[in-house]
């Protein structure tokens, strides 16, 4: 089984969201630092990362909260379902496409079709799951414990995303960083 980068797509069927999303949707390209949704105003878009990946922020690029690359799903859910405001701006990290449909569908859908009630606990339980362990880490282990258990889950990760990116999502500054694999290539 593919390691995802988000933990919570594992034991998803990947594939029935993506037929889903075609089946109802379009597919866009973005440039590096266009939006898909902004914090604060409705959104009703949700798809998954065709190429590229995307980046979770709250406070412009400084403060990244998490990544969508390839395969993954994308979009500000719940809020996305009810054109609620987004919690968080998502930002093409470099030129990216993605599938997209009108996220308003959704509860319809899962009304009508078994399948679809299931992967939504799934996703749902797994995401809560997910979201508990990243806290869990941000207040229990150091700057360097969370970038070594990055790199070793996700070693792709360095080619993928500027070093500044990895230092946002850990939480760190880029100079702490910096020091960190310094010391590690030390060892």
């Amino acid at each position: 089984m593919k390691r995802h980068f988000n933990t919570h797509l594992e034991g998803l069927d990947l594939q029935f969201w993506h037929d889903l999303i075609e089946s109802r949707g379009k597919l866009v390209s973005l440039k590096k630092g266009e939006y898909l949704c902004r914090k604060g105003e409705p959104t009703n878009v949700c798809g998954y990362v065709k190429s590229g990946y995307f980046k979770y922020t709250v406070d412009g690029t400084n403060k990244i909260g998490g990544f969508a690359f390839p395969e993954a799903l994308v979009g500000d859910y719940p809020f996305c379902m009810n054109n609620a405001n987004a919690m968080f701006d998502i930002v093409a990290g470099k030129k990216s496409e993605a599938w997209i449909i009108d996220a308003t569908i959704l509860p319809q859908l899962f009304e009508e079709d078994i399948e679809a009630q299931r992967q939504v606990f799934l996703f749902m339980q797994s995401a809560y799951v997910s979201l508990a362990k990243r806290y869990y880490a941000l207040y229990v282990k150091t700057a360097r414990e969370r970038y070594v258990d990055l790199i070793n889950e996700h070693p792709q990760i360095e080619q993928d995303v500027p070093q500044k990116e990895i230092a946002e999502y850990l939480q760190i500054d880029p100079i702490t960083l910096c020091r960190i694999k310094k010391a590690l290539l030390k060892q």
